[in-house]
């Protein structure tokens, strides 16, 4: 055998009488001692624990539409330059784009209105001319057809030569076809009329555009809010592209806001609207505010195989103190007990021998589950989570023996649980409820003055204090025997 495992186990035998010995030595001087605790009594709450972010209740994004360079930016309701945490009315100026593009585009635009009046008044007098040119046509045709009348009537002959009857035809053919010219020059005038008409509205709408791209380069904003965000700096160029490029984002309201909370898929049945919250931040540590409970989005997240809901908690923030985005501990009440009895769910599991039992009280046994009217108010036996089963636990006398007491179980958070005694039973704050037992000797309730424990360390000998004085001699600290001891 190898010299180490050898000594080990020599060791290890050694260790294993010592301990026998210690024991058995003991044994009779052994006494039993009850682990209590108190019955309290407080408001206990049932909750439901998440986390979240404050969220501003509307916040509005202010974009641009138009495209150039930032030149400069407004002041807010104090004077000051527009930046994080300005506050501001509807309509105020944020900041103002380079306009000078706009400008030569407006310039073309009203270029462009004034040549299509010009061109409708060219129309007009077109129209006017060619309406003028078909009255006078009208009165040409009508006095050729005269004429002619008059030489059918006389006939080609003496009073009237041929030649003479076939001008008075061709003048009345000539002047039906001066009118239909007429008529025809009218129809083209009109005609231009409307194209004038039609560009001069093109060209009014092009100015409309680009007046309003013009007071696109004014940024304002459309709420009354705070500056929660801004992007640009004087200087830079904003690029506009299908989307409007955002600029600022506005908060309407700072002093309503909301938390974002994110609850475990498995604790979202006991959130509803309406529901009491109460949170914390970390910026304030010891203080708790109050929310409610808005709504529930019903469109869940997974994170790690972890399922999780939005809930929406509006909560009020009159004195400005918590800001966008701060992380919150928000507690959701699913039920609140007013000066409950509480006792640590461990009183639950002790199991008392007979001779630990008080003799007038052995042979107690726990009552089947209580009935609906032997219930306090807010437990329902047919409702798992309020409670409503009946239990035995175990008081301390003043003999150190145990009592037994029924109670009946509410509400519990997995550590304390809400008691009610059962009729006839008492049970009241202070009382020590027993949790369990522990074995303890002579030697360790006396903390093992004599030091012969060969589990724990013997307490060192205590040196004899030296005279000092004239007695004592350099070097020397009057320890046994009086040899010299390490220089101090």
């Amino acid at each position: 055998m190898k010299p180490i495992l050898k000594w080990g186990v020599i060791v290890a035998i050694c260790a294993g009488g010592a301990a026998a010995w210690y024991l058995n030595a003991d044994s009779a001087e052994k006494t039993v001692q009850l682990r209590t605790t108190s019955v309290t009594k407080g408001d206990f709450v049932n909750k439901v624990q998440a986390t979240g972010t404050l969220e501003p209740q509307e916040l509005v994004d202010v974009g641009a539409q138009v495209t150039g360079e930032i030149k400069e930016f407004g002041t807010d309701l104090n004077g000051n330059r527009i930046d994080y945490g300005s506050e501001v009315k509807a309509g105020q100026l944020l900041a103002r784009i380079d306009d000078t593009i706009v400008e030569l585009d407006i310039k073309r635009a009203e270029a462009s209105v004034a040549q299509a009046k010009a061109q409708i008044l060219s129309a007009d007098a077109a129209v006017v001319q060619a309406k003028a040119n078909i009255s006078q046509a009208k009165a040409n045709k009508n006095k050729a057809d005269r004429d002619l009348q008059r030489a059918k009537k006389l006939g080609v002959g003496d009073a009237l030569s041929q030649m003479d009857y076939d001008q008075y035809v061709t003048a009345a053919e000539s002047a039906a076809a001066n009118l239909e010219s007429a008529l025809a020059q009218l129809n083209t005038a009109e005609a231009q009329q409307a194209g004038a008409a039609a560009q001069l509205q093109s060209a009014e709408a092009q100015l409309q555009s680009e007046l309003r791209n013009r007071d696109y380069t004014r940024i304002t904003t459309p709420v009354d809010g705070t500056i929660v965000v801004r992007q640009v700096n004087v200087g830079q160029t904003v690029v506009s592209s299908m989307n409007a490029t955002t600029l600022f984002l506005v908060a309407r309201d700072l002093s309503k806001m909301q938390i974002w909370a994110s609850v475990n898929e498995a604790d979202i049945a006991k959130v509803r609207p309406g529901q009491e919250v109460r949170y914390t931040v970390d910026a304030l540590p010891n203080e708790t505010f109050k929310g409610t409970v808005n709504k529930i989005r019903p469109n869940a997240t997974m994170s790690s195989n972890v399922v999780t809901y939005i809930v929406e908690v509006d909560i009020d923030n009159p004195d400005r103190k918590l800001l966008p985005y701060m992380s919150a501990d928000a507690n959701f009440i699913v039920k609140e007990i007013k000066d409950a009895l509480l006792i640590p769910d461990a009183a639950f599991d002790f199991r008392p021998t007979p001779d630990m039992i008080a003799e007038s009280h052995r042979g107690k046994r726990p009552a089947p589950p209580a009935k609906e009217d032997e219930l306090p108010a807010g437990l329902n036996p047919a409702d798992a989570e309020s409670g409503g089963e009946r239990a035995l636990v175990w008081k301390k006398d003043a003999d150190n023996k145990v009592i037994p007491v029924r109670v009946i179980k509410g509400l519990s958070d997995g550590t304390r649980t809400v008691v009610t005694p059962a009729a006839g039973e008492s049970l009241q704050e202070g009382d020590r409820l027993v949790t369990g037992i522990m074995l303890v000797t002579e030697k360790s309730a006396s903390g093992g003055a004599d030091g012969n424990s060969p589990f724990g360390m013997k307490r060192p000998e205590r040196r004899q204090r030296g005279t000092g004085g004239a007695e004592a001699k350099p070097g020397q600290n009057a320890q046994a025997g009086g040899r010299p001891g390490r220089p101090m």
